[in-house]
């Protein structure tokens, strides 16, 4: 079934096979969640704090102007995350996928607190790139880990329902931004600080076990298959009735001694498969996921609105949005993911030429809870289309040469957002910038060159 990888060693995954066949129980879930969990925190609370203190605290105390903004923003989400990602995914592949996730956790959380106290422009953005490295090992991990241990019947069900949890992660982060920017802005990023180093990073310690397949593809086969036979005592335990036997003829599992990212660029299926993935990540970053984020605020305080309808708004974005991962969720594995970002794009597009047309209060809230419903789960059906679409021996390091590399678009495109926001007419160049490259080109290339992935085993379809 394999292709010969470079070295010519090709086997059978014994203990993907094992994995694929365990029954969905609520052991899955746990893991699922937890990590979902873990990615809310740090995304929308560390990678997201800019965006929340400059319209309401550093813009009206005149201590960051518009220009200077945008470079902190950009590299939050641009060389920080880039950073992030490499370091991260460097560690997951040599070292694991567990130790990954617990250092992404401790540094989100260990380079947030200081926002609370600094407004010097220089500081500032020294602990963009700092608080944002955590947030870059997340992106490149949490998607790998799970995909690696939930089956293929189940993996888009799983994934997308899981993924729903950082809705509601936005909900509470929301709602406390509500009631504490901008009067007691400090208590609102001491409380995201404290969440993650006292309470996540805790949680991660003692309930996430490494993955058996990363165990099994770099060749610790003693420690895979105790990693594997603690995982079935407790999904037969939670299943009440014994396991089926596992197909051990569907999972080709690849060794090869080649470096990791050598082999993406020689081997002509994976070339394709990360040049398209890589293209759409550099138009969808500072697009329809960071573009429009890093100016909700902005563009709706600039049409006469309060902090209390933005974070309102954003708390009904989130309610939204984690009703649309279910709904999501329920189409499973029987929808193409690829298709699911075709329409995502356009419905993006739609939402925003319609806020542009009609900034009034009422008609802005509607089309951002459409566009944050848009962006959230195109950025989460991109995040998993691009774990399956790499097999597990090279899966970290591709997703930092994707979504990793794919924050310089971020850092380039949210630097000149800058400038584009204040061109033309209600800030016509943002939004030209926003729904043409960076929503409906993605959406456009995913649909025509994008593999199907629905249903696949994951050593098939990524190998």
């Amino acid at each position: 079934m394999a292709e010969a990888a470079s070295d010519g060693t090709a086997v059978h995954g014994h203990i993907a096979a094992r994995i694929d066949r365990l029954p969905l129980t609520r052991v899955q879930w746990r893991l699922a969640i937890l990590v979902e969990i873990t990615w809310g925190f740090i995304i929308v609370d560390t990678d997201g704090i800019g965006a929340r203190l400059y319209p309401f605290v550093w813009r009206p105390a005149k201590l960051i102007d518009v220009d200077q903004y945008a470079v902190i923003q950009a590299l939050q989400v641009g060389l920080g995350i880039l950073v992030g990602a490499y370091l991260m995914s460097w560690i997951a592949g040599k070292y694991g996928r567990r130790p990954a996730i617990l250092a992404s956790a401790a540094l989100a959380g260990i380079f947030l607190w200081p926002f609370a106290h600094v407004t010097n422009f220089w500081a500032l953005v020294v602990l963009s790139v700092l608080s944002t490295i955590g947030v870059g090992g997340i992106v490149a991990t949490h998607a790998v880990y799970l995909s690696e241990m939930i089956g293929p019947t189940v993996r888009g069900k799983v994934l997308l329902a899981s993924q729903s949890s950082t809705a509601l992660v936005g909900i509470g982060i929301s709602l406390l931004a509500f009631a504490w920017i901008p009067v007691h802005w400090q208590w609102f990023v001491w409380a995201g600080a404290l969440c993650q180093i006292l309470v996540l990073l805790p949680l991660l310690y003692w309930l996430l076990p490494e993955s058996p397949r990363w165990l099994e593809a770099n060749g610790h086969a003693d420690a895979a298959d105790r990693a594997m036979t603690e995982l079935e005592r407790r999904v037969r335990l939670a299943h009440g009735a014994a396991l089926p036997e596992p197909d051990h003829g569907q999972h080709p599992l690849l060794l090869s001694d080649k470096a990791a990212w050598r082999e993406l660029f020689s081997n002509p299926r994976y070339r394709s498969r990360i040049v398209l993935i890589l293209v759409c990540w550099l138009c969808c970053y500072p697009g329809l996921i960071y573009g429009v984020g890093a100016f909700i605020s902005v563009y709706m305080v600039d049409h006469g609105v309060t902090p209390h309808f933005v974070f309102l708004t954003f708390t009904a974005a989130y309610m939204a949005t984690f009703v649309a991962f279910q709904l999501n969720a329920l189409l499973g594995e029987g929808v193409e993911r690829r298709d699911t970002l075709f329409v995502l794009g356009f419905v993006f597009a739609l939402a925003w030429t319609v806020a542009y047309f009609y900034p009034l209060p009422m008609v802005m809230a509607v089309c951002v809870v459409i566009g944050r419903i848009c962006t959230t789960l195109f950025l989460f059906n991109l995040y998993n289309y691009t774990a399956v679409s790499f097999p597990t021996r090279i899966r970290s390091v591709a997703f930092a040469w994707t979504d990793g590399l794919g924050h310089l678009g971020a850092w380039a495109g949210v630097t000149l957002l800058g400038p584009l926001y204040q061109v033309g007419p209600n800030h016509l160049g943002w939004l030209l910038f926003i729904v043409i490259p960076g929503a409906l080109l993605p959406a456009l290339l995913i649909r025509g060159f994008g593999i199907r992935q629905s249903r696949a085993v994951l050593e098939q379809v990524s190998t």
